[in-house]
């Protein structure tokens, strides 16, 4: 039987060897994606690491609109009426010039130039490790592999007692383990789940979170006293929702759901991360 020891010894093994491959799953998630080159990301792709290609369409989308270079049309569709601003990134120029006739917004976000926009943003972000690339994301996934070897030696123990008709311990030793089995799978399981943001971004984030703290939509922001730039960035950082409270005519238009949950807070991020510790 497995092996020659009795069921509480083995339950103590058994939890030692979790919490070994528990932090190294979790060191390996922790240390890729660590190191970042070039400049911090733009507002749009802030957006895009909170809450991906919707979300960093809806900023630029936005700041269009706030810039007064384009405005909501008939039939739910929206046009260009001015020149986009000279400063404007790649993705809202290419938003800009898909509007240049009404467009719906499902039309805009199918659009070709937008979408090569999309994969320029991406490829840079992928590029100065702020997103991690598909090696780095098999990396991660495989750092869960040890949690399922050491649950499949608490099944194989808990089989073989049973077909053999061996003592593995007394029923709590038997339901321990059994319950350390099924926990260690789930937490394998949540753990080859790999985030898309690579670690400095998640970082980056909270630490923008922080300090915008203020212009999260929570704590109610008087927005009629806020500039556009705080705007874009409390879009950015905490979803597309600021724009109802602005322009609820153009956020219905570029498919801003008061109801849609939106991202996570710095608090229930680091509340995440505890959890994950203890079986993510």
């Amino acid at each position: 039987m497995l092996w020659g020891v009795d069921g509480p010894r083995f339950l103590l093994d058994y939890t030692l060897a979790v919490a070994a491959a528990l932090l190294a799953a979790l060191t390996v998630r922790s240390l890729t994606g660590r190191r970042t080159r070039g400049d911090e990301p733009g507002l749009i792709e802030l957006a895009y690491l909170t809450d991906r290609a919707a979300l960093a369409c809806q900023v630029a989308a936005a700041g269009l609109r706030r810039a007064g270079a384009v405005r909501p049309a008939e039939l739910s569709t929206m046009v260009a009426v001015a020149a986009a601003p000279a400063r404007s990134v790649p993705l809202a120029r290419a938003v800009h010039t898909a509007v240049r006739q009404p467009q719906t917004w499902a039309a805009v976000l199918a659009d070709p130039g937008v979408n090569r926009a999309l994969r320029r943003l991406v490829t840079g972000l992928l590029r100065d490790g702020w997103l991690l690339t598909r090696w780095q994301r098999r990396r991660v996934a495989l750092g869960a592999v040890p949690l399922f070897a050491v649950a499949a030696v608490g099944i194989v123990r808990l089989v073989e007692s049973a077909v053999q008709h061996r003592d593995a311990g007394g029923p709590a030793s038997v339901v321990g383990l059994l319950l350390a089995c099924g926990a260690t799978l789930l937490g394998g399981w949540r753990l080859c789940e790999v985030p898309e943001a690579g670690a400095a971004a998640r970082r980056l984030l909270r630490r923008a979170r922080r300090s915008h703290a203020d212009l999260d939509p929570q704590h109610r922001p008087a927005w009629s006293e806020r500039g556009t730039d705080e705007l874009l960035t409390a879009m950015a950082l905490y979803g597309p929702r600021p724009l109802l409270a602005v322009d609820p005519r153009f956020a219905d238009l570029v498919g801003v759901d008061d109801e849609r949950p939106r991202p996570p807070t710095p608090r229930q991020l680091a509340r995440r991360e505890r959890r994950g510790a203890l079986g993510r």
